[in-house]
């Protein structure tokens, strides 16, 4: 049996990738539960699956539940995404962290500068592939948390210079309610923006200490941004900051 890091380490497309049957089979699977289950719907899907073939990109989107990548990538099927998770999940159990492995997902420990999980995630977009990151770093649940974006998203934009795509999630905040006792079915919607890098300006321009920290909170203000679909209900037990980047000239 491959160890996982063979998983981690080697391409999830093209001609040497690792067999994707099992992702494959459980994304379908995925997606006829949960289109019925939570009356799914996606909007503007176009600014990933119009990338030109072998375009890597960042996919940065907001963080309410754990379910939250089975969304994007059920979605975004048959194009392989792999998605950073936190380390202890793939602790629970070996059966556990095989099948994560196997379905695109690879540990970062949290909290903490993972350079590990920062070099694979560059290996991965110079090989072409679909890299997604929650830059919230952990699940907003509740009014009043405050999230702290993390600026990984922006150092390895910096080093791969490749879009990245911001994703707002709707809904699934009330899957599994803090303090609720049972599973609940609501209306999920997805939305998709349009790509921004940080090589353009006006990121470019500005002094490398303010860069990374300005173009992080352009990504999730760009992902805040993003239109409900018509008859999403809005989240009401979440809140979310409004940040201003420093100006190019700033010192």
């Amino acid at each position: 049996m491959k160890p996982l890091d063979y998983f981690f380490d080697t391409s999830a497309s093209g001609e040497d990738r690792y067999p994707q049957r099992f992702c494959s089979f459980f994304l379908v699977l995925i997606k006829i539960a949960f289109t019925p289950l939570f009356r799914y719907r996606s909007l503007d899907r176009k600014h990933v699956l119009n990338l030109p073939p072998g375009q890597a990109a960042i996919l940065a989107a907001n963080h309410r539940s754990y379910l939250d990548p089975l969304f994007i990538m059920s979605e975004l099927r048959p194009h392989p995404i792999r998605f950073m998770g936190k380390e202890e999940f793939f602790q629970i159990h070996p059966a556990i962290s095989r099948m994560a492995a196997w379905v695109g997902t690879y540990p970062v420990k949290r909290n903490t500068s993972d350079m590990s999980a920062v070099k694979r995630s560059i290996r991965m977009l110079k090989r072409g592939e679909l890299v997604g990151i929650f830059p919230e770093g952990t699940r907003i649940r509740f009014a009043g948390q405050i999230p702290v974006h993390h600026q990984g998203v922006a150092l390895i934009a910096q080093v791969t210079d490749v879009p990245v795509i911001p994703i707002r999630i709707w809904g699934t905040e009330r899957i599994c309610p803090e303090g609720k006792r049972f599973f609940r079915t609501p209306k999920v919607s997805l939305r998709f923006g349009e790509p921004l890098r940080i090589s353009d300006e006006p990121f470019a321009s500005m002094p490398k200490d303010q860069r990374n920290e300005a173009f992080t909170e352009e990504v999730m203000r760009r992902i805040y941004d993003l239109e409900p679909l018509p008859g999403t209900p809005e989240a009401t037990n979440v809140q979310t900051p409004v940040f201003s980047p420093p100006s190019p000239g700033a010192e």
